[in-house]
């Protein structure tokens, strides 16, 4: 990256921060060295009476045909696993300028400009009558037709179908696909269709939905290899005590840990039910006061449990004292616990209710 891509992206990531704030959303943006992501931000929303909290691991690109499919991967997975939705903010493609209003997706990741957030979180807040229903695909820019309210208006006005479509000039095949909701018109046809239909026949695209897809178990296979001797000790305790790690090598936690249960052991799906943060230190690593502050920082923020594991490191143990959200047991100890010492040590309560 250029010293003025670097220049660029500090300031998106500053203005993308601004928008979330301004949103109504809190950030987890300490100094965050990640790979898969900036910060978080986190909202809650009252459902059905129920509170409950919106997260959105966003990661911010000057380019995004820069993103790779195995960054996406990491992304998709802490998302999965902390319950949270991934998105990208870029602000070029292909050489251009990402358009407004516009969804893109980048290996199954929504991406947006920093404008589309904005007029996202207005439309949401009902400030602005300005819907994201256009996506762009192969081919080009599409809209979001609504199916039902085309054919209606198309009844309404009885006009028939091969008609239509020679008004339009697509085929009628293409037109009949549209009336389906098997095919989306481009920009240029979207126009004509209004002109003769009327307005308001797209209907606005949720940019956090139906983010995931089954992760390869190739793909997944990886980051369950841990990187190092120690994550190998610790891995195999944890296996012996029905928990698993996904390991992860740039992020400011090691890995996040999940029950062995029958879904995640027998298929590509990710197990959200009891995920922990998780890290582990060796005697040899004095410097990692930083990330034990960090783990601990995004436990209170994310509402997650946090579990550090230590080479008998009395130093570490000393500073537990700063981190009330973190739980930090021995490597040794953990090596002879039993599965409901250790189901009793992650039952008791550190993390301070919503």
């Amino acid at each position: 990256m250029s010293i003025q891509d670097t220049i660029t992206k500090k300031k998106l990531v500053v203005q993308s921060k601004r928008e979330f704030l301004k949103a109504g959303y809190s950030l987890w943006n300490e100094d965050v060295k990640s790979n898969a992501f900036d910060f978080i931000a986190k909202k809650n929303n009252l459902t059905d009476s129920r509170s409950c909290q919106q997260k959105i691991i966003t990661k911010v690109l000057v380019d995004l045909d820069l993103f790779k499919k195995q960054t996406s991967i990491e992304l998709q997975l802490i998302s999965k696993l902390i319950s949270g939705f991934p998105l990208l903010v870029a602000h070029s493609a292909a050489g251009k300028n990402i358009e407004q209003a516009t969804l893109y997706r980048r290996h199954n990741v929504s991406a947006i400009s920093l404008k589309t957030l904005q007029l996202f979180f207005q439309y949401e807040k009902g400030e602005s009558s300005i819907k994201i229903s256009k996506f762009a695909h192969r081919g080009g820019v599409f809209v979001n037709l609504s199916k039902e309210k085309f054919k209606a208006r198309r009844k309404r006005l009885e006009l028939d179908i091969t008609i239509l479509a020679k008004k339009v000039g697509i085929s009628r095949q293409s037109l009949y696909k549209y009336e389906k909701g098997e095919r989306f018109p481009k920009i240029k046809y979207f126009k004509i269709l209004s002109n003769i239909l009327g307005d308001n026949l797209d209907i606005h695209l949720d940019i956090l939905e139906n983010q995931f897809e089954n992760i390869g178990q190739q793909a997944l296979k990886e980051y369950k290899q841990p990187k190092s001797q120690l994550q190998k000790e610790v891995a195999s305790y944890l296996a012996d005590k029905e928990f698993s790690v996904l390991w992860f090598k740039s992020e400011p936690f090691d890995g996040l840990s999940e029950p062995n249960t029958d879904q995640s052991s027998s298929s590509n799906q990710v197990d959200t039910l009891y995920p922990m943060i998780t890290g582990v230190t060796s005697l040899n690593e004095r410097n990692d006061s930083t990330r034990l502050l960090l783990i601990n920082s995004l436990s209170r923020f994310l509402k997650k449990k946090a579990i550090w594991f230590m080479d008998d490191d009395i130093e570490h143990m000393k500073f537990s004292k700063e981190l009330p959200l973190l739980t930090m047991i021995n490597i040794s100890d953990l090596e002879g616990m039993a599965l409901i010492d250790f189901k009793n040590i992650l039952n008791k309560e550190r993390i301070p209710k919503p």
